[in-house]
Formats: C-alpha cells, sequence, structure tokens
C-alpha cells in the first residue's frame, strides 16, 4: 500500500507548499498599500474648484500634513479627478459630496498664488485666491528656496480683501537688499500654514551688474 501509493504524498505536500508561498507573496506585495491605507482617514477626490488649503480646512487637518501625505511638491499643482489621501485625525463633514466631474480638468489656476518683482530695497508682491478676509504673514528667505530652520524676515501681517487678493509695495530688510533671488512666502497668521510661495529676482542686481 505504502509503496504504491507513497509517491502520491510528496506531490501532495509540494503543492501544499507552492500555495503557501503564493499566499505569502501575495501578502508582501500589498504590504505597502496597506500601510499607506492605514495612514489615510479617508480618500477625497478632487473636484472642479478645489484647493489644497480648501481641503485641508474642509477636514480640519494641517496643509502641511496634507501635503506630506500625498507627496506633493510646490506648486501644488492639482487635477479633477486626482484621488488624495486625506490624514488621519481628519474630522470628516457631514453632508453628500458633490458628483465628481470628468478627470483631467486643471483646476491649478485656484491655488494660492504669489506674483511680484524685487527691486533692491522694495518688492511689489501680490497674493491671488488666498482665503478671503484672512490674516496672513508675509515673508522673505534668502535664495530661491525657503527653509523654516534658516533666518527669515517677517515683512509685514496683511489681511485679504472680500476676493482673496491682495497687493502693496514692500521695505526690504536692508539684508535682503542685495540678494539676488529672494523668495517670498505667505503663511496663514492664524493656523501657520504656508499657503504659497514664489522665488523673486532681484532687478536692481542684475541691472547694477550690466552697468559695471
Amino acid at each position: 500500500m505504502t509503496a504504491r501509493y507513497g509517491s502520491q504524498y510528496p506531490s501532495a505536500w509540494v503543492w501544499r507548499g507552492v500555495a503557501v508561498l503564493l499566499v505569502l507573496s501575495l501578502l508582501l506585495l500589498n504590504l505597502p498599500t496597506t500601510a499607506q491605507a492605514a495612514q489615510c482617514a479617508l480618500k477625497y477626490t478632487v473636484q472642479s474648484g478645489d484647493t489644497l488649503y480648501g481641503i485641508a480646512a474642509k477636514y480640519q487637518v494641517k496643509f502641511e500634513e496634507l501635503v506630506d501625505a500625498n507627496k506633493l511638491k510646490a506648486p501644488y499643482l492639482l487635477y479633477v479627478g486626482q484621488v488624495l489621501c486625506i490624514p488621519k485625525g481628519a474630522v470628516i463633514p457631514t453632508g453628500t459630496p458633490a458628483p465628481t466631474p470628468a478627470p483631467g480638468t486643471p483646476v491649478a489656476s485656484n491655488l494660492p498664488s504669489i506674483s511680484g518683482f524685487h527691486l533692491g530695497s522694495v518688492a511689489w508682491i501680490a497674493l491671488t485666491n488666498f482665503p478671503k478676509e484672512r490674516f496672513v504673514y508675509i515673508k522673505a528667505y534668502r535664495g530661491s528656496t525657503y527653509y523654516w530652520q534658516y533666518t527669515n524676515y517677517q515683512l509685514a501681517i496683511i489681511q485679504t480683501d472680500k476676493k482673496g487678493q491682495f497687493g502693496a509695495y514692500f521695505h526690504m530688510p536692508p539684508e535682503l537688499y542685495r540678494e539676488r533671488v529672494i523668495t517670498v512666502c505667505a503663511k496663514d497668521a492664524l493656523n501657520d500654514d504656508v499657503l504659497a510661495c514664489q522665488a523673486l529676482v532681484n532687478s536692481d542686481y542684475y541691472l547694477d551688474r550690466r552697468i559695471r
């Protein structure tokens, strides 16, 4: 009996071993997705008119946390149909979400943005698409990239208008007069979230070099 049927048992155990290895492989392949899902309170599909700041405010999470959870980089472009991970700690609002428009439509124009120019001792800075009637810190940093651990120069605290806009000339600190490039950032005065940043080239610096 053993001699007759003994060859079947090794074959059965081999197939069982193969099945176990396949299951383990599938589990290992799904670990990154599972780990990422564990960090998300929910998934959100970007809709027309959405801004990253507005989404963060809607779910009451920090702007930086939303950026980190989705590995986004400035200028934080969003597109209709893009799926975002809303990090843990989010407060899920009540109500039925609006239907999602067709994917592929850019909504980058709705993001908070800074524009302007730098002329040595002064700079013109304009804000668009910011939260309405919100107090905002205007800060400047040396170079084309901002680092929170580096020295920053607070130019002013301003309030956007009813359209979420603001524009004005700012006196630059003497330390930044001759910097070739500065980065200007706007931070929410209420929760210190970074709303937008923009590098400004010092026109006076290059004009002075050309004259010499």
